[in-house]
């Protein structure tokens, strides 16, 4: 893993505030021990830098330790959305670990998604599913963003609203399978003429294999490549 602070402070500018978790994904792809200690000792270096307009700063949280720009003016997180954020963060990360650097500066989370990456090829949007909508929610969602016309596309990471502390990982990622598999179900129907349109992963196989799949189940980017 290397360390790149410009990286860093960039990546933060644009997505207001980030995790040492979202930085090592953003960095290496992964979440090693050995590397979110290094990034974590990183960051709280960052924070003691003299000169305020590249100095980072925590934001106050119960249970994250959260890094955002000294010149930031939020010092605490929403607690309702932060763990949707944080894992938006992660998944976003690990995705310009391997497209590239160079895409960081197109990306906003002022949208009616997430993010958007506005490309010359067209929209790239983002959205985290944290499986709190039902059928119709999700339905209405597609409608309302999805549907018009436009050469843009939709890549949908999804969590699971059953989310507990006392639940195994196989059963959670079972779960976002199950939430991947209606979205698609969704999108075909809503999108009949382009369904295409939404790809998406499940969040915990996403940050271990980068693969993005389309409605038929088929890969259509993986870190791989």
């Amino acid at each position: 893993m290397k360390l790149s602070r410009h990286v860093i402070r960039q990546y933060i500018s644009k997505v207001e505030w980030a995790t040492a978790a979202s930085i090592c994904f953003l960095l290496s792809g992964k979440r090693k021990r050995r590397d979110y200690a290094v990034v974590a000792a990183e960051l709280n270096s960052m924070c003691r830098t003299k000169r305020r307009e590249i100095r980072l700063k925590k934001l106050h949280h119960e249970f994250y330790t959260c890094y955002a720009l000294a010149t930031n003016p939020r010092s605490t997180l929403n607690h309702r959305q932060v763990e949707h954020d944080i894992k938006l963060r992660n998944c976003l990360g690990k995705y310009f670990h391997y497209c590239g650097y160079e895409l960081i500066e197109y990306l906003s989370i002022k949208t009616h998604a997430d993010a958007v990456l506005a490309l010359s090829a067209g929209d790239l949007y983002f959205e985290f599913d944290s499986g709190h909508m039902g059928r119709g929610q999700l339905k209405d969602k597609i409608k309302a963003h999805y549907i018009g016309k436009g050469a843009y596309r939709v890549v949908f990471w999804t969590g699971t609203a059953e989310y507990a502390h006392w639940k195994n990982l196989a059963t959670i990622k079972c779960l976002e399978g199950n939430r991947l598999n209606l979205l698609f179900e969704v999108a075909r129907r809503v999108l009949k003429d382009k369904p295409n349109r939404l790809l998406g992963a499940c969040y915990h196989e996403y940050l271990e294999d980068g693969k993005i799949y389309n409605h038929k189940g088929l890969v259509v980017w993986s870190d791989e490549e």
